[in-house]
């Protein structure tokens, strides 16, 4: 049988849509497609939607209220008389927590020694030097990397000197057997990271779309590992956002480093939220980013009294805080606790402090004095130590 032109054309038009249906259903297949890509899409949705509600019930219970008071049981023998080094790194955060510790001293009845231990490796193995030499009964380190003081460290084990590292990183701690406090343990690590990453995707990407990148203090490895699980939880919690980490050396701080942020994101453009595991790296960035044409929106974490300025000001997003004044004084207690060989029990037996979501709507109190959630803290811990608030 002969082909007529018309058999032709159809058997054309027949091998032309096979990629896209069977030939004889085209209409059918049209409308098929369509509902598709329709149903993609609202399942797209529904599942931004379901996992903007999850970070929402994550973070929820540190929005507006602080969470749980972190000691809940009475020292037993607290050691009246006794004398704490306390080892300062030289930042602003360890200046405040400096002098938040000494009415916290005050309270318990025991005598304080302050050495700046600054930053460096030298000026860190002599300042230790020094703590091993007056053979204090307690040692409380700040944010020092233990590497730098693990010779001075095993010395003051060897004397039975109780040593409490603040602000260091868990697996540091963990390695040298150092007890952490309410900043550096795995578990307060992990809690951060999840928060952080919660928040951005409930509050900055309620898309379910965000370019995030996590800046950290490489000479500070609490930072690096909470930034890690910032990383981790984020891809969790958002799975359509972009996530990068970069470094900003703590010896730019208070000088270069709103300039080397800056320029970080001139190099990437399509930032859309950036995350500081060290709120301090966001003092001044404000200016430089107005200066460099650059809005994005920003998260950091552990806000000192001039993040809290900024924050009340406009020129930072949110931050997610932690309050000092119960994180020195939680320290001080734990410090006591091991000198007097009292377990550890609640949330400070997981090095756990009080965290709170603050934007500026929340900043009602003076920055300049920092935030607590628990204003009534002194007399609580006199409390727990049978001193007089």
């Amino acid at each position: 049988m002969k082909s007529t032109p018309m058999r032709v054309s159809l058997l054309v038009a027949c091998v032309a849509m096979l990629t896209l249906s069977a030939c004889g259903s085209s209409g059918s297949s049209t409308g098929s497609t369509g509902s598709t890509s329709t149903q993609t899409a609202a399942t797209t949705t529904s599942n931004a939607a379901a996992e903007g509600q999850q970070a929402a019930s994550v973070v929820a219970p540190y929005i507006g209220k602080p969470s749980a008071f972190p000691v809940t049981e009475k020292l037993n023998k607290p050691p009246k008389g006794a004398t704490v080094t306390f080892m300062d790194c030289g930042t602003p955060v360890c200046a405040a927590l400096w002098q938040l510790l000494q009415p916290a001293a005050a309270t318990m009845g025991v005598k304080l020694d302050h050495i700046k231990s600054g930053l460096s490796a030298n000026t860190i193995s002599s300042a230790f030097d020094s703590v091993v030499a007056k053979k204090p009964d307690g040692v409380i380190a700040a944010a020092t990397p233990i590497a730098l003081w693990s010779k001075q460290l095993a010395e003051l084990k060897k004397a039975k000197v109780p040593v409490v590292a603040e602000g260091v990183a868990a697996s540091e701690a963990e390695k040298y057997g150092v007890p952490a406090g309410n900043l550096g343990t795995k578990a307060a690590e992990e809690l951060s990271g999840k928060l952080l990453a919660n928040y951005v995707r409930a509050k900055m990407a309620p898309s379910g779309k965000a370019n995030v990148v996590v800046y950290q203090l490489p000479e500070v490895a609490l930072t690096k590992e909470t930034a890690g699980y910032v990383v981790t939880a984020l891809k969790s919690a958002c799975p359509g956002c972009s996530v990068r980490t970069a470094d900003v050396s703590a010896a730019t701080l208070g000088n270069k480093a709103p300039s080397v942020v800056a320029s970080d994101l001139q190099a990437h453009p399509d930032t859309t939220v950036a995350v500081f595991t060290s709120d301090e790296i966001e003092l001044g960035l404000a200016a430089a980013l107005k200066a460099a044409g650059i809005n994005v929106k920003t998260l950091g974490y552990g806000p000192s009294p001039a993040n809290l300025q900024q924050i009340k000001e406009g020129r930072e997003t949110a931050a997610l805080a932690t309050d000092f004044p119960v994180t020195i004084w939680a320290t001080l207690d734990q410090l006591a606790r091991n000198m007097g060989g009292q377990k550890l029990t609640g949330p400070e037996a997981d090095g756990l402090g009080v965290l709170q979501f603050l934007t500026a709507k929340d900043i009602k109190f003076d920055p300049s004095k920092g935030w607590t959630g628990y204003p009534d803290f002194p007399k609580r811990f006199a409390a727990l130590w049978g001193a007089k608030g």
